[in-house]
């Protein structure tokens, strides 16, 4: 290989590190199950609960869907699939694989492979990706945002009206409750994107 094309593969690689595409490499083969389970935190709840597929960013920043989603049931499944694919990894800053994912990161790779749509990869993006939305609003496949410190933000995706798939920073990738005080008292906003 040439030097150039090592440099390059490198730069890419550190630029998409912070948030972006999982190796299809790291995920388990299909036909695998992985175990689902419930467990639960001091900042999270957990409940287990089940389309694949990358759009083109419009010239605004927002992504657009590639494919049609046939109905909110399907995206639910595939939000399950996701969970059952996802579940357990480890929250690791910067993480792009089951050996360790971040939030934004995480959000980026469900859209990419279970959608077929290509968000941005880091949280402040995302907050600018499709329309905003009202919480009392929200439906499978949102995107929910919270302000989880003074300068810090975490994403999920809203498995129904109630729940939402994220990689907790605690619990690594679960479903938790939207309800539950410590996210309800963070809630920032909610973008759909589907």
């Amino acid at each position: 290989m040439k030097i150039e094309t090592v440099l390059a593969v490198v730069l890419l690689a550190f630029t998409i590190g912070a948030c972006g595409v999982v190796p299809r490499s790291a995920q388990p083969p299909p036909g695998v199950v992985v175990s689902g389970g419930a467990s639960s935190t001091s900042d999270s709840d957990t409940s287990t609960t089940e389309t694949k597929g990358t759009a083109p960013s419009s010239a605004d920043g927002s992504a657009k869907p590639s494919m049609k989603v046939s109905s909110l049931d399907e995206v639910k499944k595939s939000l399950i699939r996701a969970f059952r694919d996802w579940e357990g990894t480890p929250y690791v800053l910067g993480g792009e694989s089951q050996k360790g994912v971040d939030c934004s990161r995480f959000v980026n790779i469900v859209f990419d492979d279970y959608f077929g749509m290509d968000l941005p990869t880091n949280t402040k993006e995302q907050l600018n990706v499709g329309s905003k939305i009202r919480r009392s609003a929200v439906r499978t496949g949102d995107l929910v945002f919270f302000k989880t410190g003074r300068k810090t933000l975490h994403v999920g995706i809203a498995v129904n009206g109630g729940e939402f798939l994220h990689a907790s920073t605690s619990n690594g990738v679960m479903i938790s409750k939207l309800g539950k005080s410590y996210w309800r008292n963070r809630f920032l906003t909610a973008r759909r994107v589907l």
